[in-house]
């Protein structure tokens, strides 16, 4: 019955299903007792033995062996009909993952060595802005530099021949004189104010458009220098930052009411043909020979020596003394001529009378005394204000030149401050 029942069986799977060869086909036949291996498993867990019939032992085995084949049929199966679509989907979705992920990581490869690239031409940038930052920077420092040593030159050149044309604009000053204390100070005030102005006025009209082209011309020069190292993308920008300054103007500041504040006028009548007149004269005139020989044969040195052995032949009388006792000798000219009494002065009178003639002396006499009335008559308000304009011109010069330097050194500190402002 067995090999009957085990021969259909071989025949139905290959011949009729054809599923399988005769090997396999034998390997899938079990001849079991699905009954008595019930028994003996629900016997297992119980004290109560059981008989067993004869053959158990074959038919044991060939149950486990059917048991284990077919579990792995069953699984086989489970896998097919209800795993494998699933694994297939995560398989595919694990293909589509990684994928992803190497596209992103070529990406990231790729965007890297871009950055990489990027920064290399960024720094580079960097470095070549940098040098030109300071290679501009040098230049316009010394154009800076050069050009407040040209504006200090230009305004000591200017302001000194403005001073030595000071009389010329102090002449032009005409408010009316009086030699009264407070109408006189009124005009001090008023001259002060018009030589401030009027100095002012002519160096900027010597100087100013000069200047004011230099100062355009140099901080266009620094714009474009400096709007060229800005990329194409943000010259926009250089609009916003560049400075929108007024046009540049040096301020000169002369403060003439405190630096002629000590001048002190000298408006009494002197007849420039009187005694003490022409020895002030002669001593002035002498004083400047002395000091221009001085120079001349010693140019090292400001001491002149009072030796005898400098006098030739009685020529070159008290060339030997110094410039400052020459007013010391034009006063004791003076006291000794004004200390002799009236016996002095008609032993003088008839000597002369004596040598020269009556007529002579009385001719001379009346002309001196002529030209002593003509300038007696003349000393009006017009001679007084022209002598207060000289005395002011020599006054002002000497304080004004004490200032050129200082006046030419702040506007050359203007001058640098405006460019160094603009540049940074």
């Amino acid at each position: 019955v067995r090999k009957q029942h085990q021969e259909r069986a071989v025949d139905f799977l290959v011949k009729e299903l054809k599923v399988c060869t005769p090997k396999e086909a034998e390997e899938r036949i079990f001849f079991i007792s699905a009954k008595e291996m019930l028994q003996v498993r629900m016997a297992e867990g119980k004290s109560n033995s059981i008989s067993l019939p004869e053959g158990f032992q074959t038919r044991h085995f060939e149950f486990e062996d059917f048991e284990k084949k077919f579990e792995e049929c069953i699984s086989k199966s489970a896998v097919k009909t209800k795993f494998e679509q699933h694994s297939q989907r995560g398989k595919y979705i694990t293909n589509e993952l990684r994928d992803i992920l190497e596209g992103i990581l070529s990406d990231a490869l790729k965007l890297k060595e871009d950055k990489l690239c990027q920064r290399k031409e960024l720094n580079d940038k960097i470095n070549y802005t940098e040098q030109q930052l300071m290679v501009v920077t040098q230049e316009m420092k010394k154009k800076i530099h050069s050009m407040v040593e040209d504006v200090e030159q230009r305004v000591s050149k200017a302001l000194s021949e403005e001073i030595r044309r000071l009389s010329t604009l102090v002449d032009e000053f005409n408010l009316p004189f009086h030699p009264e204390p407070l109408v006189l100070n009124v005009y001090k005030k008023e001259l002060h104010l018009h030589v401030e102005t009027g100095l002012g006025s002519n160096l900027r009209a010597r100087l100013s458009t000069a200047l004011a082209l230099n100062m355009e011309a140099s901080q266009k020069e620094m714009t474009e220098r400096m709007e060229a190292l800005i990329p194409e993308s943000h010259k926009m920008a250089s609009s916003v930052v560049l400075p929108r300054r007024q046009p540049f103007e040096i301020l000169y500041r002369l403060n003439c009411d405190n630096l002629c504040a000590d001048f002190q006028e000298d408006l009494e009548f002197r007849f420039s043909w009187g005694l003490t007149s022409l020895i002030q004269k002669y001593a002035g005139s002498g004083a400047n020979f002395l000091a221009l020989r001085n120079k001349r044969e010693s140019p090292t040195s400001t001491h002149i020596p009072s030796t005898p052995t400098d006098v030739v032949d009685g020529r070159l009388l008290y060339a030997s003394t110094s410039i400052d006792e020459w007013s010391l000798l034009s006063r004791l000219a003076i006291m000794g001529a004004s200390s002799q009494g009236t016996m002095g002065g008609l032993l003088v009178a008839g000597f002369l009378f004596k040598t020269i003639g009556w007529r002579i002396l009385a001719i001379t006499g009346a002309m001196y005394g002529c030209l002593y009335l003509y300038e007696r008559l003349t000393w009006t308000n017009k001679a007084k204000e022209k002598t207060f304009k000289k005395q002011y011109v020599q006054h002002a010069s000497k304080k004004l030149r004490m200032i050129i330097d200082l006046t030419s050194a702040n506007c050359s500190h203007q001058v640098q401050q405006e460019l160094s402002g603009t540049f940074a």
